[in-house]
């Protein structure tokens, strides 16, 4: 998916009008610039089809342009203009009908956050402590939100929550590990282990996860509303947070 703003197709509309007012005895450099912006634009739009139809020609007369002599964009050069514009016109027609904008709604959570900057919903340094494969999943979550794809969502967040406590695991626990760490063994293992061990809170934070959340969502009838994956957004962030204090106690104050 691209991202495009609403501005720059009202912008192309504007230099569409731009292009198309280029007069004789205007002055030709101008109309060059001109010319090439709009060219751009089609570019930067996607318009394929369009750029095609466009380029080639409006790059043979750019040059009949640049080798005219005087300083004025001359009436020959205005009638061909117009002849391309008015072949390509069509294309572009047909092109912009099948472009659809999507407009992300208002979520609880600020949507630069979500869609771009992810790591902001996270306390400090934790995304650096985070491996790529959480932040990965982390991302993808977030931005299942923005789009309003719940519970896609929730699968990410599960994995990026899960992976963030295997870092918790292999923190403790030096010896005699699972052979494949799941959550429940995980967590069952660093509530039996004798000190150093992390906080009951973390660790109660993820059995809460793991039941109200985890299982469910592995089940296949299990949908999630757009404001329950922003509860287990809410829920993964704080599980998450955890993880790093306990790993990182001298940021226990975060």
């Amino acid at each position: 998916m691209d991202k495009t703003s609403v501005f720059s197709y009202y912008a192309f509309g504007y230099n569409y009008h731009i292009v198309r007012s280029i007069e004789a005895n205007s002055d030709k450099v101008d109309a060059i610039n001109k010319i090439k912006e709009h060219l751009n634009n089609l570019q930067n739009l996607n318009l394929a089809i369009t750029l095609k139809i466009f380029k080639n020609r409006c790059e043979r007369l750019i040059k009949k342009i640049e080798k005219a002599e005087g300083d004025k964009f001359l009436p020959e050069h205005e009638k061909e203009l117009t002849e391309i514009i008015d072949e390509a016109d069509a294309a572009m027609d047909a092109e912009l009908s099948l472009k659809m904008v999507l407009s992300v709604t208002q979520k609880r959570f600020d949507t630069e956050s979500l869609l771009e900057e992810p790591k902001n919903l996270l306390a400090e340094n934790v995304w650096g402590f985070m491996s790529d494969q959480a932040k990965l999943d982390f991302s993808e979550a977030t931005k299942c939100i923005a789009m309003n794809l719940p519970t896609s969502s929730a699968f990410h967040l599960m994995r990026a929550v899960e992976e963030t406590l295997k870092q918790l695991y292999f923190h403790f626990v030096k010896r005699n590990r699972l052979a494949k760490p799941m959550w429940g063994p995980m967590v069952i293992k660093l509530n039996a282990k004798n000190n150093p061990k992390p906080r009951k809170e973390t660790l109660d934070m993820l059995d809460m996860i793991r039941l109200n959340y985890r299982n469910p969502t592995q089940h296949p009838e299990k949908n999630y509303s757009i404001d329950e994956a922003q509860d287990l957004l809410n829920n993964s962030i704080v599980a998450i947070n955890c993880i790093y204090r306990d790993i990182h106690p001298i940021h226990h104050n975060l």
